[in-house]
């Protein structure tokens, strides 16, 4: 019975060793982003974060385009290429004419076997905390362009 319980020990340690060691994951982050105007051209950019210990093999961004009034547009979708572990990289997402207002929408990216990575947005807890006050300029408006009428 001994021997049976220490070859069962003996393999439950082996396959936690196995996982722990094959546990590499990338882990991406959403640091930054803001909307900008240069030469004539609108964007919205950023930063993304891999802070894991893998490679993100690719991925992507959307942002919807909303106007004056915040109705929405349109959502653009920007792809990114690699981001090896520990590493950083701007996104610069093309926007055709005049950027009134934007949300980014999604961050997604994957692994190199194509599976979705973690994504964090590391400013959804402050975008969060503005959102009463971004619902209220939509709402005032709104109204005036009612008024307008």
């Amino acid at each position: 019975m001994r021997k049976k319980s220490l070859s069962c020990l003996a393999g439950v340690a082996l396959a936690f060793g196995y996982s722990m060691s094959s546990s590499a994951a990338p882990e991406l982050h959403l640091n930054f982003h803001m909307g900008g105007s240069s030469g004539g051209q609108s964007f919205v950019g950023g930063t993304l974060i891999n802070s894991g210990d893998a490679p993100v093999a690719h991925g992507y961004v959307v942002v919807t385009l909303l106007d004056a009034q915040c109705h929405p547009l349109k959502s653009v979708l920007e792809h990114f290429a690699n981001i090896p572990a520990g590493e950083k990289l701007g996104f610069r997402v093309p926007i055709n004419g005049a950027l009134k207002r934007y949300r980014l929408a999604s961050v997604k990216g994957f692994d190199a076997e194509g599976f979705e990575v973690m994504a964090v947005d590391d400013n959804a807890e402050l975008l969060k905390g503005r959102e009463p006050a971004d619902r209220e300029y939509c709402a005032k408006a709104r109204e005036a362009v009612v008024q307008r009428e």
